[in-house]
C-alpha cells in the first residue's frame, strides 16, 4: 500500500482549534534504591496501590520524564505539520512569544485565545492516567475567540482551508457553543462547501449524556457545509453508542470493531466514523467499511499523544484520497512510529511501516 497517494499533501490547508496544554510525562515510583527506581508497571498495579491507602494515606513519588506541548489540538496540528500539511492554529496557548509553544506558534501562525491548561501524564506499560488542570480552558468561549480574530477574518481563514478540526470537546466547556457559532454564523458566509470537518471528543465519560447528544447533533449539522469525520478510541465509541441509545457491546475484535463503526456512521449520518484500538482500527462511510491491523508496538516509549498522531495521520491521508482503508492504515502507522520513536513522523517515516 504505497504512500504516493499523499503527493498533494503540501497543498492542503487545515485550521485546528481550540485547546492547549503543557504535558509533563511522569513515572510513578514503585521501589526506589538510591538514584535508581523501578516504576509502577501497569494501571492495575497503580490502582491496587491507591486502593491499599483507603482509610490510611500514601505518598506516591512521580518522576518527570519530559515536558511537552500538549492538548488534542496542538498535537493534531503538530502531526499534520510534520506530515507536510499547512496548518493555522487557534487556541489556548498562553503568551506563546516566550513559552513552550513559541516554535509551534510560529510554525502554525497561531492565534492564542487565552491561557493553556496543564497535565501530568502518568505512563504505564498498558496505558496512561492523565491528571489535568484546565480551569483556564473554561474561559475559551466564542467571545474570547472574537476578541483575537474578527468574524470577517474567521470567514476568510476558514474559506481558505481544506479541513477544519475541532478537538477536546470534553475539556472545553464551551465547545458546543463554539461549534454552533461556526456552523451557523461563519460557514454560511464561506464560498467553499466541500471541506472536511474533523471532531475529537476526548473521553466524554464525565460529561452529561444530554450534552454529548447535543454535540453529536451539531457534528451532524456540519454535513450541510462539507463532510464530517468523528474520530474515536474504543472507550469513546462505547460511550457514544450508549449515549445515542444503541445497545451494542463490542470488544477489540475485527468483526465487532467494524460493526461498531458502521453502526455509529449510520446513526450519526456523517461522512466517516473511525475507531482506533490498541491492535485494530476500523472505519466506515455510508458505502464502505474497513479494518487495519498489524501496527501494535510491544514496548512503546510513549503513549501520551498516540491518539492525536492517529487522528493526524487519518486526516492527512483522507484529505488527499478519500480512501478509508488507506487512511486507517496510514493513521495506525503514524501512531505506531510515534510511540516507538517518541517523535512525530514524516511521510517517509510512515512509508516504512504502512502495511
Amino acid at each position: 500500500m504505497a504512500t504516493k497517494n499523499l503527493g498533494k499533501i503540501q497543498k492542503k490547508n487545515v485550521v485546528v482549534g481550540f485547546d492547549g496544554f503543557v504535558d509533563t510525562i511522569v513515572h510513578a515510583v514503585d521501589v526506589r534504591n538510591g538514584e535508581k527506581y523501578t516504576k509502577i508497571e501497569t494501571i492495575s498495579d497503580f490502582g491496587k496501590r491507591i486502593i491499599s491507602a483507603a482509610g490510611k494515606s500514601s505518598n506516591i513519588e512521580l518522576v518527570p520524564q519530559k515536558k511537552l506541548i500538549g492538548g488534542n489540538g496542538p498535537l493534531l496540528a503538530e502531526t499534520l505539520c510534520k506530515l507536510g500539511v499547512n496548518v493555522r492554529y487557534i487556541g489556548a496557548l498562553g503568551d506563546c512569544t516566550n513559552n513552550l509553544f513559541k516554535d509551534f506558534a510560529a510554525k502554525t501562525s497561531a492565534i492564542s485565545t487565552g491561557d493553556y491548561g496543564e497535565t501530568r501524564a502518568i505512563e504505564f506499560s498498558d496505558g496512561k492516567i492523565l491528571f489535568g488542570e484546565m480551569l483556564s480552558l473554561h474561559k475559551t468561549t466564542v467571545d474570547s475567540i472574537l476578541a483575537k480574530i474578527s468574524p470577517q477574518d474567521l470567514v476568510a481563514t476558514i474559506d481558505l482551508c481544506d479541513a477544519f478540526a475541532m478537538t477536546n470537546w470534553t475539556m472545553m466547556r464551551h465547545m458546543t457553543d463554539i461549534a454552533q457559532f461556526f456552523v451557523t454564523k461563519i460557514l454560511p458566509q464561506c464560498a467553499q462547501s466541500d471541506r472536511l470537518f474533523f471532531f475529537d471528543l476526548a473521553d466524554p465519560e464525565k460529561r452529561k449524556r444530554s450534552e454529548l447528544v447535543e454535540f453529536l447533533h451539531v457534528i451532524s449539522s456540519y454535513e450541510k457545509y462539507g463532510r464530517s469525520i468523528l474520530g474515536l478510541n474504543v472507550r469513546e465509541a462505547q460511550q457514544v453508542l450508549r449515549a445515542i441509545g444503541r445497545d451494542f457491546q463490542f470488544d477489540e475484535t475485527e468483526d465487532r470493531m467494524e460493526e461498531a463503526a458502521k453502526l455509529l456512521q449510520k446513526a450519526l449520518e456523517i461522512e466517516v466514523v473511525f475507531i482506533h484500538g490498541v491492535k485494530i482500527s476500523s472505519a466506515a462511510t455510508s458505502k464502505k467499511s474497513a479494518i487495519a491491523k498489524g501496527y501494535f508496538v510491544e514496548n512503546p516509549k510513549i503513549l501520551t499523544g498516540a491518539g492525536d498522531r492517529y487522528n493526524g495521520g487519518f486526516l492527512a491521508s483522507y484529505l488527499c484520497n478519500d480512501d478509508i482503508t488507506f487512511a486507517i492504515n496510514f493513521a495506525a502507522a503514524t501512531s505506531a512510529f510515534y510511540v516507538k520513536n517518541m517523535l512525530s513522523p514524516t511521510i517517509n517515516d510512515v512509508e516504512t511501516l504502512v502495511v
